[in-house]
């Protein structure tokens, strides 16, 4: 038994959390899924609470969780030689049938691996005799495609029954594997070839049932879907420590540059009953006081202006809050706002991308700067001490004058508003998916050019705080994001330089990575270059 006190944050390894679900493992399925990030990380993501709690509804299945250790508990279980350990039961990784990942960022992946072989599991498929590594929330499973048995592509809720049928079903490994290829969502690299020969990608087919092309899954009714409603409680805190209740999914926007756009798509609301519903069982069962009605748009919602009226409504008496993560401009300045004054605590987010209406229109950002004034005007008189807003640089066509646009956009809002500004300033990556997928990304020596005009230009002010995005991580990020089965040794060979937490200025190290793409020759130019065909294409999202 591990003495929990010498370990900085040990709330996030004892699995004691309020509506924790803990199962004998006998005569059950074992899965674990796991986060490749700290706890706090991963205990704000939506998507693994849904199908933590949805796995465990199957009575003959035992569903428990595991994230990244930070560096104390890291360095205790290699000198001790313990295997990293599930919260629930603290069982070793390589004990359970089916260890399953979250990979929605990039810069996890060398995390990823460093929890395979902390866990006692082999890091590359072929030397893995017994349990499935199953990858999830990925967009391009290319660069992976060494280490993971089987990439889920889409949403889970729709196919976790004949997941769990197929594990009833069989259970050797390849008997698994094979019925699994013949469902849609289900990728098994191994089963396939792709590979670039000149200037396009070719896929071939090696076990003549698996799909071609792969079709994403999604759901198609969030109302009758799965959503967990006995929220765990956590004991420290979290990220985003609040309960999340999607009203909808996907939108209906079509910004160039969105990656999340099409991975979502279709758009889907749910019905208004059902999300009140949602959020009266969820305070129920768990007393959470802080709510986040959670959409990539959420003003979008047809019924929104209603819904905070009958939120605020029933929880007026209980000192629940209730914030909106994205919100349109013209909501604010059209009926919104008035609902908006029932709300006890709330926080406004506008994603504005580009200060100038030539680039905004480049990518399809459709929003009104002069509204934009009007609604922080009409939040100051709500009370609100902050807003927090997102630009990005490095777009196709974009001019020195759009990046000092920043500044003077930034300057103007402050002196109409008094409001506190947070930016958050990111490079343009033109991920796989998006409308944007075949640009060019801007070099190295480029974004750094960029990254220093915008912050030169941005007034020097105590209300005015600033994150932009490093220009060696966007790089990489980039380069990941975009590579084929090649780059797998490029993140192998970096793990094994003990690269991890990459996602964290403070523990970043290019030198690192630089030293591996010199050695394995990679043209990062020729990675982000734009072309028509990629080795992600013969995935369907739509």
């Amino acid at each position: 038994m591990l003495d929990w006190k010498i370990f900085r944050k040990p709330q996030r390894y004892l699995g004691n959390e309020w509506n924790v679900i803990k199962k004998s493992h006998h005569r059950k399925i074992k899965i674990c899924l796991c986060y490749p990030d700290l706890y706090e990380l991963g205990m704000s993501n939506l998507g693994m609470r849904i199908i933590y709690s949805q796995l465990n509804t199957f009575p003959d299945v035992v569903c428990e969780r595991a994230f990244m250790p930070d560096e104390d508990l890291h360095m205790y279980l290699k000198e001790h030689k313990k295997r990293l350990f599930s919260l629930e039961t603290k069982t070793d990784l390589c004990n359970f049938e089916i260890v399953g990942f979250n990979l929605n960022y990039e810069l996890n992946y060398t995390n990823f691996l460093t929890m395979l072989s902390l866990g006692g599991l082999e890091i590359k498929t072929h030397d893995r005799k017994d349990v499935i590594i199953l990858g999830g929330s990925i967009a391009n499973p290319e660069s992976l495609a060494e280490f993971v048995d089987v990439f889920f592509l889409g949403e889970f809720e729709e196919v976790a029954n004949q997941f769990i049928e197929v594990l009833r079903k069989y259970k050797a490994k390849e008997e698994r594997l094979r019925a699994l290829a013949e469902l849609d969502g289900f990728y098994i690299p191994k089963f396939y070839n792709v590979y670039p020969k000149g200037n396009i990608y070719i896929y071939e087919r090696q076990y003549k049932y698996a799909k071609l092309p792969i079709k994403k899954v999604y759901v198609k009714d969030l109302n009758t879907s799965f959503f967990p409603t006995r929220w765990l409680t956590t004991l420290t805190e979290i990220v985003h420590d609040r309960a999340q209740i999607e009203i909808a999914r996907g939108c209906p926007n079509k910004c160039f540059f969105c990656q999340a756009r099409c991975l979502y798509f279709p758009y889907r609301e749910r019905k208004l009953s059902c999300i009140t519903d949602l959020m009266k069982k969820t305070y129920e069962s768990s007393g959470y006081e802080n709510f986040s009605l959670l959409a990539l748009s959420a003003s979008d919602y047809s019924e929104i202006e209603t819904l905070i009226d009958e939120v605020t409504e029933h929880f007026m008496n209980k000192k629940v809050g209730v914030s909106l993560p994205s919100l349109r401009v013209e909501d604010i300045v059209g009926e919104l706002y008035r609902s908006l004054t029932k709300i006890k605590r709330i926080s406004a987010t506008f994603a504005i991308e580009a200060a100038t209406h030539f680039l905004r229109e480049k990518i399809n950002k459709n929003i009104d700067v002069n509204k934009l004034f009007e609604a922080a005007r009409i939040l100051k008189s709500l009370h609100f001490r902050h807003v927090k807003l997102y630009f990005m640089f490095g777009f196709p066509q974009e001019e020195d004058s759009d990046l000092t646009a920043i500044g003077e956009f930034v300057k103007e809002l402050k002196k109409k508003s008094d409001l506190k500004i947070n930016l958050s300033i990111n490079a343009f990556i033109p991920k796989p998916f998006s409308y944007f997928e075949n640009v060019k990304m801007d070099n190295e020596d480029t974004l750094q050019r960029k990254r220093s005009l915008i912050l030169s230009s941005i007034p020097k002010d105590r209300g005015i705080k600033v994150y932009i995005s490093h220009a060696k991580r966007s790089i990489l990020e980039g380069l990941i994001s975009r590579a084929d089965r090649s780059f797998s040794k490029v993140i192998y060979e970096a793990f094994l330089l003990g690269v991890r937490f990459d996602s964290y200025r403070e523990r970043f190290n290019f030198k690192v990575w630089d030293h591996v793409l010199k050695r394995y020759d990679i043209d990062t130019g020729h990675c982000l270059d734009g072309r028509d065909n990629f080795s992600w294409s013969h995935i369907q999202v739509k």
